[in-house]
């Protein structure tokens, strides 16, 4: 039986189509693995796999950009067009210029951004210095804000081009002096600082309290330290409201100073008398408080001062004087609040004795205050407006 013969016409026709094919398909395979599809300002283009924003503007697939400058290190012109060549972001993200543009972004390529010179940097320490305020008794008097600051050095970098030469100085960590300071308070926002001191006390500091949460009102209470305990309820009370807690002493400098004058104590008893005020504090917040003292009297100066150093960061006088222990009645003593300043911290008192005349003043006067747009803060939150400048 003879065997049948395939049709050769037929077999090659099938081998040209397969060939073809497999070319086709390899070269958009070939041409998927080695390209890319972009939009670039608004156009579709398709381009090498590994395009870059350089490459883009090389291979003139966009309209050549205007190149940034090569800046010296003080910022004048080292040579013009030596900057970036292009800019380029992707959904506002910036892209660098060699690097590898992902497939299927849209991506804007516009003109490039001036660089800086390679430099070499040194870094030097700034040394503080120590201001001398006037430590006297009369020189207490020259603002509320008393400042006790160790000082800490800073820092100055300084910058020379290798290509310009040139040398730029930046201080890039101020100093901050050593030294006793004095001031008050200006800042441009309408804000006051009430203070009250003596405290905590029976009635008197619960009812300044509730006139405050009224008034949405923040106030710093200067406390006693061996009054706190039995009121440890008003402290977290005012705590949680904002307020801030600091020490009016121990025990108001009895015994050595007199009720009054923490200057008529020794040093070892100085520093007990803030340091026990503190941890009474601590004892109830469970954090130690911030290292803030209202002396009693304002007997803050001479060797005061300087057995105090380690131990207090700011002492705090008034601007504004209710003298509300003197009972003089509450509209006295509401007339008195109500001649603040921006920045004034205000001396009250919420234990000592009966202070139902400074609890309707408060009552009186905040509304106010707070109608003539002003806000009642703690001593912390008025000591970041800085100094006066």
């Amino acid at each position: 039986m003879r065997k049948r013969r395939g049709n050769p016409a037929r077999t090659a026709a099938i081998v040209t189509v397969a060939v073809l094919i497999i070319g086709i398909g390899g070269f958009f395979l070939i041409r998927h693995l080695t390209t890319k599809h972009l939009v670039v300002n608004g156009r579709e283009v398709t381009v090498a796999r590994s395009a870059t924003p350089r490459s883009l503007v090389e291979d003139g697939i966009v309209e050549a950009p205007k190149p940034g400058n090569l800046m010296a290190v003080d910022g004048s012109l080292l040579s013009k067009g030596d900057g970036d060549l292009c800019s380029a972001t992707i959904d506002g993200t910036t892209l660098g210029v060699d690097e590898e543009i992902p497939a299927d972004s849209d991506v804007q390529i516009g003109d490039g951004a001036d660089t800086t010179e390679e430099y070499d940097e040194k870094q030097e320490t700034i040394p503080y210095e120590r201001a001398e305020g006037d430590t006297s008794f009369s020189g207490y008097w020259n603002g509320s804000i008393h400042l006790l600051s160790d000082g800490e050095d800073g820092l100055k970098t300084t910058k020379t081009g290798k290509q310009s030469g040139k040398t730029v100085e930046e201080v890039t960590k101020p100093a901050v002096d050593a030294g006793y300071v004095i001031y008050s308070a200006k800042p441009d926002d309408k804000v006051i600082a009430l203070t009250f001191d003596d405290g905590p006390w029976d009635e008197s500091t619960e009812e300044i309290l509730d006139v405050l949460e009224q008034n949405n009102a923040k106030a710093t209470f200067f406390t006693i330290g061996n009054q706190i305990e039995g009121h440890e309820d008003l402290i977290k009370r005012a705590a949680e409201m904002g307020c801030q807690i600091c020490t009016h002493t121990w025990d108001h400098a009895e015994g050595s100073g007199g009720g009054t004058d923490i200057g008529n104590m020794s040093s070892t008893e100085q520093v007990q008398e803030v340091t026990k005020g503190y941890a009474a504090i601590e004892d109830v917040l469970g954090e130690e408080p911030d290292h803030i003292l209202r002396a009693p009297g304002g007997n803050f100066n001479g060797d005061t001062i300087e057995n105090l150093w380690d131990y207090v960061d700011v002492e705090v006088g008034w601007d504004v004087d209710t003298e509300d222990w003197r009972r003089p009645g509450a509209e006295t003593i509401a007339e008195r609040i109500l001649t603040v300043s921006p920045g004034n911290v205000v001396l009250m008192h919420d234990g000592g004795g009966d202070r139902s005349q400074t609890v309707e003043a408060l009552s009186q006067a905040l509304p106010k205050l707070a109608d003539e747009g002003y806000k009642f803060i703690t001593v912390n939150e008025l000591l970041e407006y800085g100094m006066p400048k």
